[in-house]
């Protein structure tokens, strides 16, 4: 097998028919963007030709193979590892989506902590006073019945 060397860790070359090396995709995925991260980690691990479709695939073609060319036990290996991956795959896809969804928020907050606009309003606003809740309705008594 063919290896390339990136830094001290030797990786493995690319295979034919793969469009692009793994290593690649985690390259992208550390260097990317708060804002590029969601879209980045789905079309990498969760989207419809990411890492966890393509692995799927590759098991049920095997767990096919396997049944064709009678190795029961090994196709039904296959296909439990398969299903299992589906599950991770869905697992995944809500946490990418809790990524983004929190990274969004984060950025949102720290947006507004260093707004100029809000920075402004607090400085003119002095500090924050202190306001009374209004008081709560006066329990409501019933009257005694008369007879």
């Amino acid at each position: 097998m063919n290896h390339g060397t990136r830094g001290n860790v030797r990786t493995p070359a690319a295979s034919p028919g793969v469009d692009t090396p793994t290593a690649d995709w985690n390259d992208r995925l550390a260097a990317a963007r708060p804002e590029e991260f969601e879209e980045l980690f789905s079309t990498v691990l969760t989207g419809d030709f990411g890492g966890v479709a393509r692995l799927h695939q590759a098991l049920e073609t095997a767990s096919e193979w396997c049944r064709a060319h009678g190795a029961c036990g090994s196709a039904a290996e296959l296909g439990i590892l398969a299903e299992r991956l589906a599950d991770l795959g869905e697992e995944l896809h809500l946490v990418g989506e809790g990524t983004g969804h929190e990274i969004r928020s984060h950025r949102a907050a720290a947006t507004a902590r260093t707004s100029p606009t809000v920075s402004a309003r607090e400085a003119f606003a002095g500090p924050p006073t202190t306001t009374s809740a209004p008081l709560p309705p006066a329990p409501v008594r019933s009257l005694p019945c008369s007879r």
